[in-house]
């Protein structure tokens, strides 16, 4: 790591082309905030997101599991908006005749195949803490499914006395038979029970709502700050170039055939 006091060198010294370098920036590195980022990611969104355009009504958070919802109000006043459709769609979400007037968005985890930091520039240096967990969030439409277990009911209600005929028909269709070693049937068998109790275990876990800031709120800037490192110790590097440039992209000599 480099200090605001290192005298200026070539690029020649660092095996680059003969340019001017017109600053080095120090990097400083801090862990104070790297447990609390999240990286969000709406892929459902084109372009940029403008301050105070996503700021949900409710914000919800799972700790354990890390699976986190957001409820982002919707415009039941705007001209694009089916209030005939949106008070179908109500009764997904209050028995109450309300107009579905929020859309939920629901965390789902990603492989994280690349490495995220967060970065401020402060006084002429750089600093990083590292993003250890990426999330996307997309719709949830589990009001459709309230939506259709209710007309599901009613449905019941209406042809309660074809329940006996319903039950016929329901014994009378085809099972296909599959042939399976033990071995297979076993390792289903715990695939199954382990995503099903996972899913258990998520569902068990309460929600506990969350506070939600957006730029540039008093909220927000406090904990900009702390994405500033107060330690600037210097990084002693224990490896040579080579030997970083080797961890990073493999080995650099030539094959011999």
């Amino acid at each position: 790591m480099s200090v605001s006091d290192t005298p200026s060198r070539s690029a020649a010294e660092y095996g680059l082309p003969d340019d001017e370098i017109v600053a080095e920036i120090p990097v400083y590195l801090t862990q104070k905030l790297d447990k609390q980022l999240h990286l969000l990611q709406y892929p459902q969104k084109d372009g940029s997101i403008t301050p105070g355009e996503l700021q949900p009504r409710e914000a919800r958070i799972k700790p354990i599991h890390g699976q986190i919802e957001l409820d982002i109000p919707l415009d039941v006043q705007s001209p694009m908006y089916n209030k005939e459709r949106g008070a179908e769609l109500g009764a997904g979400i209050s028995d109450s005749g309300r107009l579905l007037d929020i859309t939920t968005l629901v965390s789902v985890g990603i492989p994280q195949n690349s490495e995220y930091l967060a970065g401020v520039m402060r006084d002429g240096e750089l600093h990083l803490t590292a993003i250890k967990k990426a999330i996307q969030l997309r719709p949830s439409l589990r009001y459709l499914d309230r939506v259709a277990e209710k007309n599901l009911a009613v449905k019941r209600m209406d042809y309660s006395d074809d329940e006996e005929e319903v039950k016929k028909d329901a014994k009378t269709q085809s099972v296909q038979v599959t042939v399976r070693s033990a071995q297979a049937e076993e390792a289903l068998r715990q695939q199954q029970s382990s995503i099903a109790y996972m899913q258990q275990k998520l569902e068990e876990e309460p929600w506990s709502e969350l506070a939600y800031f957006d730029v540039g709120t008093e909220e927000s800037s406090a904990m900009h700050a702390d994405l500033v490192a107060e330690n600037k110790e210097d990084l002693i590097s224990k490896t040579s170039p080579d030997e970083y440039l080797t961890a990073v992209i493999g080995s650099i000599e030539p094959d011999v055939m």
